[in-house]
């Protein structure tokens, strides 16, 4: 009897230690580790199927949560210096006739760009005449900058980041709902930070002023625009003209607008001339190119061409002749100002023999 007791005794210490070696034999779960395989974030947005998938090898899902904590140790605050070199001169405007200045930001070479409404500018100084002059030019394309992504894009090419739409996308999940869930369990991390301090940022602009102040380099003033269409002298001037003269005897009008003619007959053109060849009428049709700059100046040109009518009559009229024409003006010399396009209504005499 006392060997049975024996031998039932053992063979049940026998099954209870293979019982514990085949439970710890068994894969545990994964446990929390702020960065595992088996931790989401706080604010993550996750569909059903990464869920599934993350529990295919996660008991537990722990969604973390990260605290912050600043302790009240002062510390000297960071002073960050970025330094920003700048360009800052006076200018004359012909049309309004008053100075303005311009400070902008230094370009490296011409054409460059920048965001909207500080495009650097770019200035060659020039000392090998007797009075040192400079020109400067800004590039007539910027860019915004993107407050969204903090990328500066230009307009031709924006990036854009999408993210899932919570309200109407019924397949997202917001991670930190699930936590009263079977399977999820919240957790909150508490970093100390041993340190409080303000980082202060400051720029430190270092100016060159061109021709102003106790520094100035020069005292040439560049100017912009055109001044305002002499109307007085060109009404004056067109009031009555002479048939039996080549050019109907204009021989004082110069402007630096672009002046076109509507309502002439064509025996009285400004861009077309017109010879008698053996019996044949040959017309010299005149067109000026001129290149299109996208480059603000300063200066801004304003060379003066004479303004003609060419005679194309083959005799003079034989009697004078009233007519009401518009004369059309324009200026593109790089800046847009009031006043720099409009027309004018002439009635002039054309006296005949």
């Amino acid at each position: 009897m006392k060997n049975l007791v024996q031998t039932l005794l053992l063979s049940s210490v026998a099954a209870l230690f293979v019982s514990c070696n085949i439970s710890t034999s068994a894969p545990e779960p994964i446990g929390y580790t702020p960065d595992g395989e088996c931790t989401i974030g706080w604010f993550d947005t996750k569909t059903q199927e990464q869920l599934d998938s993350l529990r295919t090898f996660c008991d537990t899902i722990f969604v973390r949560r990260v605290v912050d904590i600043y302790k009240d140790t002062v510390y000297d605050d960071t002073l960050i210096t970025s330094n920003e070199k700048y360009t800052s001169f006076i200018y004359f405007d012909r049309y309004t006739e008053k100075s303005d200045t311009l400070t902008q930001i230094t370009a490296e070479k011409s054409g460059d760009s920048g965001p909207c409404g500080s495009v650097p500018i770019y200035c060659n100084l020039d000392s090998s005449d007797v009075e040192k002059t400079f020109n400067c030019s800004q590039a007539g394309i910027c860019y915004m900058y993107n407050l969204a992504d903090d990328i500066a894009t230009s307009s031709a090419q924006v990036a854009t980041v999408r993210l899932p739409d919570m309200h109407y996308d019924s397949t997202v999940i917001v991670v930190n709902t699930v936590c009263s869930e079977p399977g999820f369990r919240c957790v909150r991390d508490t970093v100390f930070h041993d340190v409080f301090h303000t980082t202060l940022r400051t720029i430190a602009r270092d100016t060159t002023f061109l021709n102003y102040g106790p520094t100035a380099w020069t005292d040439y003033v560049p100017a912009i625009n055109a001044p305002a269409f002499d109307t007085a002298t060109f009404r004056k001037a067109l009031d009555t003209l002479d048939t039996q003269k080549p050019i109907f005897g204009i021989d004082t009008l110069f402007s630096g607008y672009t002046i076109t003619v509507d309502g002439l007959p064509d025996w009285a053109s400004n861009n077309t001339k017109c010879t008698t060849v053996d019996s044949s009428r040959i017309c010299i049709y005149q067109d000026i190119l001129r290149p299109i700059s996208m480059l603000t100046t300063y200066p801004t040109l304003y060379n003066k061409k004479p303004f003609y009518l060419w005679n194309n009559l083959e005799s003079p009229l034989e009697k004078d002749t009233l007519i009401t024409w518009k004369l059309r003006y324009r200026y593109s010399g790089g800046h847009n100002f009031e006043g720099n396009r409009d027309s004018l209504e002439i009635t002039t005499l054309f006296k005949g023999i």
